[in-house]
């Protein structure tokens, strides 16, 4: 996948995002780890910790990665769960949208973009846009699961607001969305990662509930 990606994408990758990880995964572009900051308390303000402090998306990713290379490396089979906040899905929304790029049929700006994490495995991804002068809200409702070891995205409703959009647009538009985020639950399934292709991805466990989703992978060797 480009790096610069378009307005289709960025929908069709956030909702695959909740479903597996999907962009990172499938274009390798992971992103790059925040700068650490050393800042040691003395040891007055040094105080026990019970447990340990939750993972950054950053480590999140690189554990995923680690994972893929372990099982390069051993040719064995790793399972791995991870969680992710419905904060950690709206700053990877911000960054992708920082380089979409538009379809030139497609007179649309996007002004921001909002995923909300909602029960039972349901997802609401809200663009605001501008076009013609108007200032519509795309809203793309639908369910995220596993069929037969991949995402599966269900896109339950597109719509647009009061906005009164050309009928031709709003086609054009949800023809896309639904085509792209198609073609990116075929390159889970028909494409391997890692090692020249060699390594398989096989989701057991979705679960997405109000705020975040926690998603368990079997990482195999490619049959």
């Amino acid at each position: 996948m480009k790096n610069r990606v378009t307005f289709i994408y960025v929908i069709a990758i956030l909702l695959l995002f909740v479903a597996g990880i999907g962009y990172f995964v499938l274009s390798n572009s992971f992103p790059p780890e925040s700068p650490s900051t050393n800042t040691t308390a003395s040891p007055r303000e040094s105080k026990p910790s019970t447990e340990p402090p939750p993972l950054s998306f950053e480590q999140k990713i690189e554990s995923l990665k680690q994972a893929i290379a372990n099982v390069c490396a051993t040719g064995v089979s790793e399972e791995l769960t991870l969680v992710f906040t419905e904060t950690e899905a709206n700053d990877q929304a911000a960054r992708l949208l920082a380089t979409t790029e538009m379809p030139q049929d497609i007179p649309l700006e996007i002004e921001s973009v909002h995923i909300d994490l909602q029960a039972d495995n349901n997802v609401l991804v809200e663009v605001k846009t501008v076009i013609y002068g108007f200032k519509p809200t795309i809203k793309v409702k639908a369910q995220v699961g596993i069929e037969q070891g991949k995402p599966e995205v269900e896109i339950s409703d597109i719509s647009f607001g009061f906005i009164p959009l050309p009928k031709p647009l709003k086609d054009k538009i949800i023809d896309l969305i639904t085509q792209k985020t198609d073609d990116l639950q075929r390159r889970f399934t028909e494409g391997g990662i890692g090692c020249d292709g060699k390594i398989d991805l096989e989701f057991t466990n979705m679960n997405v509930q109000q705020e975040k989703v926690t998603i368990t992978v079997m990482i195999k060797p490619k049959a």
